[in-house]
């Protein structure tokens, strides 16, 4: 671990010796068939037959997706050596733990799989996901179960389960040895905070996880480059936090990204040597052609494409951290179609460990989070990179067939973060985005009122409407205060789409 703290005897060594992967070289072996069903969620009705686009096709085959030889390239990228390439050295493994890979700035041996703090298993009393109710025993037995099976990066937040996550992963980890683990936690952009409070919150965040430092640092949720003038520049924070590395209480700063172009160009631009980046990626955001979101006015700026933000990090030396591996979830559930077209293919792997792999594979990064939360799905990823089946040229185009059955351009890209909650009207946000989300993906949105199934269509939405989300936390409730618009980090005008799916609801119930 770090170069100044105990490694820990030679035994110990030994014991969690796992597969070490250098960043640059991931060979390529065959598929993975590990994976539960746990993650991989019937999630209802399949989608109609979708044609698959011959334009778009021929785009991406131009691109250099289907490479012989095992080299791939996605959206061209073959000079940065996106997946992996023949000839690369093995990685040295043991099966039963999770393999990792060497940050090539700092020596760093991580696992591939990181401990996402931020969906821990929760009490039956707390009321949404973010809920600061959570059970402490499940959570500790899990950490405990991770770093057994060899996972040693553990990512958590100031406002995680609202301040419980720090306090229970430092609980749980206390009780390990500090050289066997990296903790990664993060400065709440979202609160706007002046210098004192951000002095406050870092040594209140030393006292929660119960350590004299931390091992990556990051700026959380940027958004923008006025955010990083106005809070990191103009309040001094940045400057603060380079004296805490200079000191040693951090030792990597990082930041985490969710803005556009110009903001990432922004952050590259600063003379900081910055030592990590966390990241948005999957595979059904590479995979598929961009398009802008539909919302998007001269004063709503587009996210960064994620294939824009892999290739432009690809031509630095910052190691990336990968967050929403799995979309908030949504390619852990995908719909019965998707899912058959994956499960035709490898019978036993849940469509969560097609997810994790793809995104693994790319050499630039060095560690994927996941929000675990019930015990089975930590069980699945573990198997999944213990050791990692790096994705091949012919499992991308399984992807691929599988998209075709699930990309939907009226989905409302939440993550399900919950970092627009609480409501001050009491709408739950994620929920109702949620169940919107879920009727796209599966064709149950009422059509027209001529279409012959539409009463059908119009009482199953209303029903799962209600029983999905409380009739005083709908979206009918929202006032419109925009309250939750400046803190979406996927940019979605919060409010308005709020405002739209509870007039179209109360639409439905109006109509004869």
């Amino acid at each position: 671990m770090s170069m100044t703290e105990n490694q820990g005897d030679q035994t110990k060594e030994k014991k969690i010796a796992l597969a070490k992967t250098d960043l640059k070289d991931l060979p390529e072996v065959p598929p993975s068939q590990n994976g539960l069903e746990a993650q991989g969620i019937d999630g209802g009705l399949g989608r109609g037959d979708l044609p698959r686009d011959p334009s778009r096709r021929r785009w991406l085959r131009n691109a250099g997706l289907g490479v012989a030889g095992g080299a791939l390239a996605c959206y061209g990228l073959s000079k940065l050596k996106v997946f992996p390439r023949p000839g690369g050295k093995e990685a040295k493994s043991e099966p039963t733990l999770i393999s990792r890979r060497t940050n090539p700035k700092n020596g760093d041996e991580i696992s591939l799989l990181g401990f996402g703090c931020m969906r821990f298993p929760l009490l039956s009393t707390a009321s949404d996901p973010y809920s600061s109710q959570v059970d402490e025993a499940a959570s500790i037995r899990m950490i405990d179960r991770a770093i057994e099976s060899g996972l040693n990066f553990f990512d958590s937040a100031y406002i995680y389960h609202g301040g419980r996550s720090e306090v229970i992963m430092g609980k749980a980890l206390k009780r390990h040895d500090r050289s066997d683990f990296f903790i990664s936690t993060k400065v709440p952009t979202i609160i706007n905070p002046t210098l004192e409070q951000a002095k406050k919150i870092f040594v209140e965040q030393l006292e929660r996880c119960q350590t004299d430092y931390f091992d990556y640092y990051l700026l959380h949720g940027v958004t923008s480059t006025q955010k990083i003038k106005q809070i990191y520049e103009a309040n001094g924070i940045l400057e603060y936090l380079l004296r805490e590395k200079a000191s040693g209480r951090v030792r990597n700063l990082g930041f985490s990204f969710h803005g556009d172009k110009e903001c990432l160009e922004y952050l590259l631009s600063l003379a900081i040597d910055w030592d990590i980046a966390l990241v948005q990626l999957n595979y059904h955001d590479l995979l598929r052609e961009y398009r802008p979101p539909i919302w998007l006015t001269a004063e709503l700026s587009a996210p960064a494409p994620p294939s824009w933000i892999l290739e432009r990090m690809s031509q630095t030396d910052i190691p990336l951290m990968v967050m929403e591996p799995l979309l908030g979830r949504r390619l852990a559930k995908l719909t019965r179609k998707a899912l058959a077209v994956l499960q035709e293919d490898q019978q036993n792997a849940s469509a969560a460990s097609w997810a994790f792999r793809y995104v693994a594979s790319i050499p630039k990064v060095a560690v994927v989070l996941s929000g675990m939360t019930l015990m089975e799905h930590l069980e699945d990823n573990i198997k999944t990179f213990s050791p990692l089946n790096p994705i091949t040229p012919r499992e991308i185009t399984v992807l691929e067939r599988a998209l075709d059955y699930f990309v939907n351009p009226n989905i409302i890209p939440c993550t399900g973060c919950g970092y627009c909650m609480p409501c001050p009207y009491g709408v739950d946000i994620p929920a109702v985005f949620s169940h919107y989300n879920d009727c796209q993906d599966n064709e149950l949105i009422p059509k027209g009122v001529r279409d012959p199934d539409y009463e059908r269509a119009r009482k199953a939405y209303l029903v799962g409407y209600d029983r999905s989300v409380p009739e005083l936390r709908q979206a009918e409730r929202c006032a419109g205060c925009d309250k939750c618009l400046p803190k979406c980090p996927q940019m979605i005008p919060v409010s308005s789409e709020i405002a739209r799916l509870g007039q179209y609801a109360q639409g439905l119930r109006n109509s004869p």
